[in-house]
């Protein structure tokens, strides 16, 4: 572990001097710097899209571990010589690598940042713990939108933590670091016994953000609630039942339900800002408790907005009214926005990585009111061609894939696999070889 370099500027005269020769932007006219938090999503994007990309995400995630902090933090960003800290972009820095890894198949990464995964997860995370458990923020307002909260033990942050441990311990599995793996999970129950304690607010049927203050019930903190599995099946629908009713605008979700964070310097607004990073979370939040219409219904909305009224590329954020980002010196296009890309892949078409490197694949469609969809996801060992065709009461998906894969399908009824029939399969999740194969699913009804 080394300390940031001496402070140069580059060629745009911003202090983000980086000794690579390409790296991860995070916007082109504001900032002009990589930041861990925003490759969670703009990596993923590539990851979906450019494989060739992979090297440059590669560089990224090893120059954030060769530049941490003694006491075992990440650096957020090469600007002003690596010297910020953000308390949520430490477990993107986590994300990263997962995501990176999980695409790749390149475990090599993994073994050359095992040390600083473990400084990270073992040394800098359990020093912000208090009694109970629960984290407390000693950073200030430096997270993905510097907000303003109101007090120390955040709903975010600790729900952030407990989605880096799980991901950790995938990557300790993938290494065969097995007794890592058990204590990374053993972490997660002192932190789930304490948090709903916490920060559940069972009037309104959400989690509200800190233990302190004026109540604010957050996108951020519900969504990652659920993602990190800290809340039950019946907190998450009526957590994202509450983002529905509070936080919905016709050009986006909104980042919290009323404007307590408002104030100088931050800004105001806070019940009208949109920030597209966060709501691809809430995004994938949606879909994993199974409200696949409203995750889609958010795409289109949101994405759609921007889409609407901008010059065709995502926002940065997204200001009151929705017609521009926010701010004197606006982005309208920032990869960090760009969350619907891996969405519609991995969500609407169905198609994710079911092992390191794309040894085979798992293909879950979530049509919604959709009727088709189709795509070509790259792997290292080919593209897989993906396609799926509601039609009244025939559910068809069809694959082409260099690797073996499995399909599950969102309906039920009577199925064949390239012409023969499967008895007794309802609701069938069915083992693909590689190459050509046709799914037919008869007499289907919707399963959920």
């Amino acid at each position: 572990m080394v300390a940031p370099g001496p402070l140069t500027v580059d060629a745009e005269g911003q202090p983000c001097a980086i000794d690579l020769p390409e790296v991860l932007l995070d916007g082109l006219v504001r900032d002009r710097c990589p930041y861990a938090g925003d490759q969670a999503v703009t990596g993923l994007t590539l990851l979906v899209s450019t494989p060739s990309a992979a090297p440059v995400l590669r560089a990224m995630i090893l120059w954030y571990a060769q530049n941490q902090y003694a006491d075992g933090a990440i650096p957020a960003t090469p600007l002003d010589g690596g010297e910020h800290v953000f308390f949520d972009y430490n477990a993107y820095w986590v994300d990263d690598l997962y995501d990176y890894i999980l695409y790749t198949g390149d475990l090599g990464l993994a073994q050359e940042v095992w040390p600083n995964l473990v400084a990270l997860m073992d040394v800098w995370y359990p020093a912000q713990a208090g009694p109970d458990g629960l984290l407390g923020n000693p950073l200030g307002p430096f997270d993905y939108a510097y907000i303003p909260r109101i007090g120390t033990v955040i709903a975010y942050y600790n729900a952030g933590y407990v989605w880096a441990l799980r991901l950790a311990a995938r990557i300790a599995d993938w290494l065969g670091q097995d007794d890592q793996a058990s204590a990374w999970r053993a972490q997660i129950a002192p932190i789930a016994a304490a948090f709903t304690p916490a920060f559940w607010d069972a009037k309104a049927g959400a989690f509200k953000d800190s233990t302190v203050g004026p109540v604010v019930h957050p996108e951020d903190g519900n969504a990652f609630a659920i993602l990190a599995g800290l809340a039950t099946r019946r907190q998450a629908r009526s957590a994202l039942d509450y983002l529905t009713w509070h936080d919905n605008e016709p050009y986006g979700a909104t980042i919290a339900d009323n404007d307590a964070w408002d104030g100088y310097p931050w800004g105001d607004q806070a019940s009208q800002r949109v920030y597209p990073f966060m709501s691809y979370f809430e995004v994938l939040a949606r879909y994993a408790v199974g409200f696949d219409q409203s995750a889609l219904d958010l795409i289109e909305r949101e994405w759609g907005n921007m889409l609407a009224h901008g010059p065709g590329t995502m926002w940065e954020d997204v200001g009151a009214g929705g017609t521009a980002p926010i701010g004197p010196d606006p982005s309208w296009d920032h990869g960090w926005s760009s969350g619907a890309a891996p969405a519609l892949t991995n969500e609407v078409l169905g198609v994710t990585p079911a092992a390191p490197g794309f040894s085979s694949f798992n293909a879950h469609p979530h049509p919604s009111n959709l009727t088709w969809a189709r795509g070509v996801v790259p792997t290292p060992h080919g593209a897989i061609t993906f396609a799926w065709e509601r039609n009244g009461d025939v559910f068809t998906a069809t694959v082409n894939s260099p690797v073996p894969g499995t399909i599950t399908l969102p309906v039920a009824g009577e199925i064949t696999l390239d012409g023969k029939e499967l008895p007794g399969q309802r609701r069938p999740t069915v083992e693909v070889a590689p190459g050509a194969h046709t799914l037919v699913e008869t007499e289907a009804r919707t399963a959920r």
